[in-house]
């Protein structure tokens, strides 16, 4: 069984915009982006209910020593409050500037994978798809008590169908 580590404090900005700060002094600003204009060919319904979720290192000439685990305790929070609200769903993109995206994603889904922890109330959906001639490591995460969470999985999983062109 996982312990449910403590998150760091954390400052919100604005309705959809927080941040938080390590004890070895990293800074995160986390955000949720309305993110309906990829859903397009989905009803209205559907599509104003996904936003995309940044995580950004603030500081990034800061060098990190070893792994944070708060850190994933902290976004975890960060997401399953956005989610509570159980009308909408996140999607996650995976940063690829710096060819780290394989290992990003694998992180991030086992954030959420924790035994007996507050995340086991969010449905992760992985995957990836081609773009731009670029491979996109994604994830969605919707509450499991949404009433839309079939429609919104399936949605997820058309865009990323989309994506590698089988459509």
């Amino acid at each position: 069984m996982a312990l449910l580590l403590h998150a760091y404090p954390i400052f919100q900005l604005s309705e959809l915009s927080y941040r938080f700060i390590t004890d070895v002094g990293s800074e995160y600003n986390c955000s949720f982006i309305a993110y309906a204009e990829y859903f397009k060919d989905q009803p209205h319904n559907i599509a104003s209910k996904f936003y995309a979720f940044n995580l950004d290192l603030v500081n990034k000439d800061f060098k990190s020593k070893g792994v944070d685990k708060r850190i994933a305790d902290t976004v975890i929070t960060i997401v399953g409050d956005f989610l509570n609200s159980k009308i909408t769903a996140v999607v996650y993109i995976c940063d690829n500037s710096d060819n780290r995206e394989v290992a990003r994603s694998r992180k991030f889904l086992s954030w959420f994978t924790y035994a007996h922890h507050p995340s086991n109330e969010i449905i992760q959906v992985g995957g990836a798809f081609e773009a731009g001639g670029m491979k996109l490591y994604t994830a969605l995460l919707v509450h499991r008590h949404n009433k839309l969470k079939k429609k919104l999985v399936e949605a997820y999983l058309d865009l990323i169908d989309y994506g590698d062109g089988e459509k």
